[in-house]
This record gives structure tokens, sequence and C-alpha cells, in this order.
């Protein structure tokens, strides 16, 4: 295993490794010795550089995250609406840090579906995988869907922000970072469109999953779709896990940081063990 530093930056930072596809990436290395490797994945208009506060509490962890095609810092690479891709970019990027020790991923909301579906895809690629609050409308009835793409993908960014956080949130950004969440667009229009044109993985395939699964969702979310995804998977996956975190809502590793990444410690500490977290 790689001889880490005893000391180190507790901050996300662009990393010294490349990934072959050219995502942007980031590392927060750990305190010697380290426990392993986290690799974090975000959702829809999100960036890698959100989960720095996570970051920041894993200190025995070396932790990763990279800004997925289309977004930020992999603008240039282009929008992708095909899960494939995205699933081999995260095998790509395991393939990169495996030397450094067991790897989990954390998966946040459509990070969740890509991190599933790479566990299926190699199930011996990594330790365990944590979802929190993923969308799995094919798992579920979740009743009608009256999504209708805009024309304007960047007018799509800004719905989808307001939606997502909230009016006020959007009216506090500044002209410069609401022309940076716009730029982010298009990859949220292809991302959307993914997820309803494409079956990631059935529930008769998490049953021969051997790599555990956490799925987690936020005590103060308000809609019942992520508990009741959550539920199918717990009930598919023969070693699984479910966790809620207390007050948290969608964005948890923005809000409760501390939550979430105790529960990832927590997952790599006990990868393989069949029990369920309860919180």
């Amino acid at each position: 295993m790689t001889t880490r530093a005893t000391t180190t930056s507790r901050l996300l930072e662009p990393s010294t490794l490349r990934h072959p596809a050219g995502l942007a990436l980031y590392e927060k290395p750990a305190v010697a010795p380290s426990e392993g490797v986290v690799i974090c994945l975000h959702g829809s208009l999100d960036k890698a550089r959100s989960f720095a506060r996570v970051a920041r509490r894993l200190p025995t962890f070396d932790v990763f995250a990279y800004d997925r095609r289309g977004y930020q810092g992999s603008r240039s690479l282009g929008a992708s609406d095909k899960l494939n891709e995205h699933i081999d970019d995260l095998l790509t990027m395991i393939a990169l840090v495996q030397d450094r020790g067991p790897v989990i991923v954390f998966g946040h909301s459509l990070g969740g579906v890509i991190s599933i579906g790479a566990a299926v895809a190699e199930p011996t690629a990594m330790a365990a995988v944590m979802a929190y609050e993923s969308p799995m409308r094919w798992l579920i009835d979740d009743g009608p869907d009256w999504w209708q793409p805009q024309q304007d993908a960047g007018k799509e960014a800004e719905i989808f922000f307001r939606r997502i956080t909230s009016d006020a949130a959007w009216d506090r950004l500044s002209e410069t970072e609401r022309e940076d969440r716009r730029a982010d667009g298009a990859a949220l229009v292809a991302d959307l469109t993914m997820v309803r044109t494409t079956i990631p993985f059935h529930a008769t395939q998490l049953a021969l999953l051997a790599t555990p699964v956490v799925v987690a969702v936020g005590g103060a979310s308000d809609h019942p779709r992520y508990k009741n995804s959550a539920e199918v998977i717990v009930d598919a996956a023969p070693v699984s896990m479910s966790a809620v975190l207390d007050g948290a809502a969608h964005g948890a590793h923005l809000s409760h940081p501390d939550g979430v990444a105790a529960l990832i410690a927590d997952v790599a500490r006990n990868y393989g063990r069949t029990r369920r977290i309860e919180g």
C-alpha cells in the first residue's frame, strides 16, 4: 500500500492523478495510516467540490471526487445521457486508486444510481457502496412524470436549482454564480433524460449482488420516493443496510457533513458486515 504523509491538507484540491477520460479530479489525502479510499460522486447540477465539508471530516481516508461529464471542470468533455459512460468513468476511477486500500463509493442522488450500477457491472470493484436519496423511478410507482425539457438548458438549470433548493437561494447567488449554474444546464438535461430512458438495473440483479449496499435518506426529506426506493433495494440486495440522517434533507453533504462523514466512516470500517444501520 502507498505510504502516506503524516500531515495533509484538509481540502479537496486538484489531484496529481489523471483520469484517462480527462475528468476534473480532486483529492484530499489521508493522514497516515490511511484506512482506505472514499470516492464521492455528485448528482445533477452539482460538482465535485461540494463534498469538501465531508472530506474534511474524513481525515484518515483518502477522499476523491470528480466533476462528471459536462459539469464544471469536465464541461469540455460534453454532456452524456449514456449511463454506461458514467459507470465506466467510475470504474476507471476506482482502478486508479484501488492500490491505496478498500474503496467505498458514496453516490449522492444520481451519483448513487451510477454507483450501484457500477457495483452491478463489476461486483468486485469496490468494498461497499452508499447511495443517498437516489432517484429510482423504475423500481417504484412514483406517479405520473410531467417533466418536459426546456428549450433553453440554462433555464432548465435555474428551474431545477429553485426546485431543489429554493427561490431565495437562487436570488442570493451573484450573476456570475447564476451563469455558472446555467452553464451546467446541458449536463442536467442529459441526466434528467437518462434516468427516464434507461433502466440501470433490475431488482433481480440486486438479488445477486455481493457488494454491500447502504441506502440512506434524510429525516427531513419531503418526498417518499427516496424512502420507497431504499426499501426496494434493502429488500432485494442480500448484503444491504438502511440509514436515516436525522434533520437532513436532499443536500445532506452540504447541510449535515458530520452525519454523512460519520456514516461513510462506519460503512468503511464495517464493509461486508450484514447488518442494518439505523439513525
